[in-house]
C-alpha cells in the first residue's frame, strides 16, 4: 500500500510495475500511511536544494526547497489550503461556503494564503542550519500528516459525495494510533522537537476540523488539506526553535 498511497501524493515517479492498480484511491487506510510517505517526501524533494546550501545563501536554497516541495508533492495540500482560505475570505458560511471552495478558480484570499504558506516554510526552513534541515524536514513532514490524521477523525463528512467522504466517515481511532505511530517513527531524529511537533500539529488539526463542522458544515478534502498544511508549518516551527 506504501507505493499505491506514494503515487497519490506526490509526482515522484516509480515503475509502474510496483503499482497494484493505475491509482490510488483515497481511504482511511490510506491516509494512515501518508505521516511515513509525507516525511519521506519532504526528505526526498530537499536533497538537491540541501546540497546547494553549503554554496549559495541559505535563504535562496530555503526557497528552492519549498520550490521543489511543491511541484513534487505538497501542491495536493496547498490546494485544499487555498480552497480553504476563499471560503474564509468569502464571508459565508454552511454551503454558500463551501460551493466558494468547490470552484476550481483561486480568488485573491487562496493566492494570499498559498503564498503565506510558502513564505512561512520558506523563512523557518532558512532559520534552521542546513545541518538539521533533513531530520527537521522529516518531522515536519510526517506530523503535519497527522494532524490531516487528527482532523478526519474529529470531523464530520455530512455531504452525499465527495472526495472526502471515504475517509472522514470510515476514520476511526485505530486510523489514528497507526498514523500516531508512524509519526512516531521520525522521534529518533530529534526527540524533543518530534514529540512537539507531534502534539501541536494534532491539536491544530483537531481544532480546524472543529472549526469547519461548526462553519462549513463538516470537514471535506480541502480541510484536510489544509489541515496538513497547518501541522507542518507548526511542526517546523517547533523544530526551528
Amino acid at each position: 500500500m506504501f507505493v499505491a498511497v506514494w503515487s497519490l501524493a506526490t509526482r515522484i515517479p516509480i515503475p509502474r510495475l510496483l503499482l497494484a492498480g493505475d491509482a490510488a484511491l483515497p481511504s482511511a487506510d490510506a491516509i494512515t500511511l501518508f505521516p511515513l510517505v509525507g516525511g519521506v517526501i519532504a526528505v526526498v524533494t530537499a536533497l538537491p536544494a540541501w546540497g546547494a546550501a553549503y554554496f549559495i545563501p541559505l535563504p535562496a536554497a530555503a526557497w528552492a526547497a519549498c520550490g521543489l516541495y511543491v511541484i513534487f508533492g505538497w501542491s495536493l495540500h496547498l490546494d485544499g489550503w487555498g480552497d480553504l482560505w476563499d471560503g474564509v475570505g468569502s464571508g459565508r458560511r454552511g454551503e454558500a461556503m463551501r460551493a466558494v471552495m468547490k470552484d476550481s478558480r483561486v480568488g485573491s484570499f487562496g493566492v494570499a494564503g498559498i503564498v503565506l504558506a510558502l513564505a512561512l516554510r520558506a523563512t523557518l526552513l532558512a532559520g534552521i542550519d542546513a545541518g538539521r534541515w533533513l531530520p527537521s524536514l522529516a518531522i515536519a513532514g510526517g506530523a503535519g500528516r497527522f494532524a490531516l490524521s487528527a482532523a478526519a477523525y474529529v470531523g464530520h463528512y455530512p455531504w452525499e459525495a465527495g472526495m472526502g467522504r471515504e475517509i472522514v466517515n470510515n476514520f476511526e481511532g485505530r486510523h489514528v494510533i497507526c498514523s500516531l505511530v508512524l509519526s512516531c517513527l521520525f522521534i529518533p531524529l530529534n526527540p524533543g522537537a518530534c514529540l512537539a511537533g507531534i502534539a501541536a500539529s494534532g491539536l491544530a488539526g483537531a481544532a480546524l476540523a472543529m472549526w469547519c463542522d461548526w462553519n462549513l458544515g463538516g470537514v471535506n478534502g480541502d480541510a484536510l488539506g489544509a489541515a496538513a498544511v497547518l501541522g507542518e508549518i507548526i511542526a517546523l516551527a517547533c523544530c526551528a526553535v
